[in-house]
């Protein structure tokens, strides 16, 4: 039934799960219908009656249940009002969701295209080398980071998805109303696990609850149906294992393999391929402000495919690209859980994110101390090719439980938002695996003076300067640095940087292919055990240009390969000497030298 033909006093039924997989009616009846109430959209405002409905009035996760007039459906249940004191709920029409149902889906949703025009879509960024593009092969799609792979920051993921799905995700000004909203129900976490959670979800309009279930049983549910009904649970899973997140709405209709759910969006992601499945709903939990269905997956079937305005779409034959993570955890004695098994939705927004919960919860849950401690996580990515990529991340302190927060700027969840919102290949992370080795001591000495020994060097000489560090609650000690002064900065006072190799990046070049990307991407950072000693050797540039790097261009070729015309030019940035020395454990702080070189006489 189309909306026009709805009036005020029609009464009719819905359908939803209450408690199980099966679905029960409940009673509605027509208030009326707010015109245009989204961009060529009507609403629906309908009352409600059931003996939960009338304790809990509007239930987050009864967004897509069906609603029934004279036997015709007119569309899902799907808004309702916060701190609403009666069940009323507005309910997206139908036809609308059908036409989501009906676009088309491309056979292979990830975009994949050849080499990018990264040449001129650049930005400058001191010493890396690293190009900015802005006008990248599916950067506009709504999950995918718009930058360069190499620039991925998660936090700056999350916040630039949340702000651009805003304005679509928000209900009219004034209007009150509020989607009934998915609820995402996290389990197998802990509390700090649980605020990254809502960190992560709350920006893209989802609701963190915390839930059940692994959602990776392999055999159907012995107490309701084995495929997808009108009225039943759907959830939407992004992580499932030993942590899972899953987000839980209702089914409005199933055409064939296909079905539309929710009335409204979830992410407002448009295509992609998110796993789906069945799920069991617990109790609705009735709250003041907003009730909820407390529930947990349980088959998997099918993957969201779509994710509109007035729906999402699922299909039941299709099955969403995965990827295991499995973290180990050693150091720990007497710890009950060591090793845990999680599976990953490949979306290019949630794969860095589930990531970093997936391992910082299994840290949290493991190694849930308060004293000193350090530890040093090396993680294995291994690629669709079967090549693999090794990064290490680290860290130490006390007073405070390891957490997801300690992952979210890791350089493993850099590297994965790099190849999963690369322009050339996505998706091609097939397996993470973590070892994380604990240490309950802070293996960290802070760098509290650097001394120059001589006054003045000759130019191709070595400069020769005293550190002065301190071992966490030890004694002082002395480490000498001898650092080469190149010959050409006879004549300048040079400035010399010693900082930790964690607090740097390395000069890579731009990757202008996926095979350049991930030969860069373990390489990018200093050991984080070391000292880098750097300084700026004026009178030379750098450039970058073709997936290489030359550190070092003579000030005449720099000239030549300048060009204000050619968008296509090298990208040429300052030229820096740099000397990695290897410590034993981490330091703290940073200094500075000034060094006279002089001239040397022939």
């Amino acid at each position: 039934m189309r909306s026009e033909d709805v009036k005020p006093g029609m009464k009719g039924y819905g359908l939803t799960v209450f408690q199980g997989t099966t679905p029960e009616k409940f009673e509605v009846e027509v208030i009326s219908t707010l015109k245009n109430f989204r961009p060529k959209q009507d609403l629906i405002v309908i009352k409600t009656k059931h003996p939960r409905l009338d304790v809990a009035r509007t239930v987050a996760g009864m967004s897509g249940s069906p609603i029934y007039l004279e036997g015709k459906m007119i569309g899902a249940y799907a808004y309702g009002w916060l701190f609403g004191v009666e069940p009323i709920a507005g309910v997206t029409p139908i036809h609308d969701m059908l036409a989501d149902l009906r676009r088309p889906i491309p056979p292979a949703i990830a975009p994949s295209a050849g080499r990018a025009p990264l040449p001129g879509l650049t930005k400058r960024r001191g010493g890396g080398g690293r190009r900015g593009a802005l006008d990248l092969p599916g950067a506009d799609s709504p999950n995918r980071f718009a930058g360069a792979p190499l620039d991925y920051d998660l936090a700056h993921h999350l916040s630039s998805v949340g702000e651009r799905n805003r304005a679509a995700l928000e209900p009219p000004a004034g209007s009150g109303l509020k989607p009934a909203s998915t609820d995402v129900m996290v389990s197998g976490v802990g509390p700090r696990s649980m605020r990254f959670a809502e960190e992560l979800f709350e920006p893209l309009g989802m609701t963190v609850q915390q839930g059940g279930g692994a959602g990776g049983t392999a055999t159907a549910p012995t107490d309701g149906p084995s495929r997808f009904v009108d009225g039943g649970v759907v959830t939407v899973q992004m992580l499932r294992g030993d942590v899972s997140s899953s987000g839980l709405g209702t089914v409005t209709y199933v055409e064939g393999d296909r079905l539309v759910a929710f009335g409204h969006p979830m992410s407002m992601g448009g295509l992609g391929e998110l796993p789906t499945a069945l799920g069991r709903v617990h109790w609705v939990v009735a709250t003041h402000n907003r009730s909820f269905k407390l529930g947990e997956p349980t088959l998997p079937l099918g993957s969201l495919v779509n994710d509109r305005q007035a729906s999402i779409v699922v299909d039941q034959n299709r099955r969403a690209p995965t990827f295991p993570i499995v973290v180990d955890i050693r150091g720990v004695a007497g710890a009950p859980h060591t090793h845990w098994q999680m599976e990953g939705t490949s979306d290019p927004l949630m794969a860095p994110s589930i990531t970093a919960l997936a391992i910082g919860s299994a840290l949290e849950s493991t190694a849930a101390e308060r004293g000193d401690q350090t530890w040093r996580a090396t993680t294995r990515l291994t690629l669709a090719d079967q090549r693999t990529i090794t990064v290490e991340d680290f860290g130490a302190g006390s007073g405070s439980p390891l957490s997801p927060n300690d992952f979210a700027r890791s350089r493993v969840v850099r590297a994965m938002g790099a190849l999963f919102n690369n322009p050339w290949k996505l998706g091609s992370v097939v397996r993470v695996d973590t070892t994380v080795d604990l240490v309950m001591r802070r293996d960290v000495s802070i760098l509290r003076s650097a001394e120059l020994l001589d006054s003045e060097v000759d130019a191709g000489g070595t400069a020769r300067v005293r550190l002065v560090l301190q071992s966490h609650l030890g004694a002082l000690r002395t480490e000498e640095l001898a650092i080469p002064i190149a010959r050409s900065l006879a004549g300048e006072t040079v400035r010399v940087e010693i900082r930790p190799g964690y607090t740097q990046d390395r000069a890579v070049p731009a990757p202008e292919s996926y095979d350049q990307l991930v030969d860069v991407l373990d390489r990018m950072d200093f050991p984080g055990e070391a000292i880098v000693v750097s300084y700026t050797l004026p009178n030379e540039a750098a450039a970058s240009y073709g997936g290489r790097l030359a550190h070092r261009v003579p000030p005449g070729m720099a000239d030549m390969l300048a060009s204000r015309t050619d968008s296509g030019a090298p990208e040429l940035h300052a030229a820096q000497a740099q000397l990695v020395l290897p410590m034993k454990g981490f330091v703290v702080g940073q200094e500075a030298v000034e060094i006279k070189v002089r001239h040397v006489l022939r």
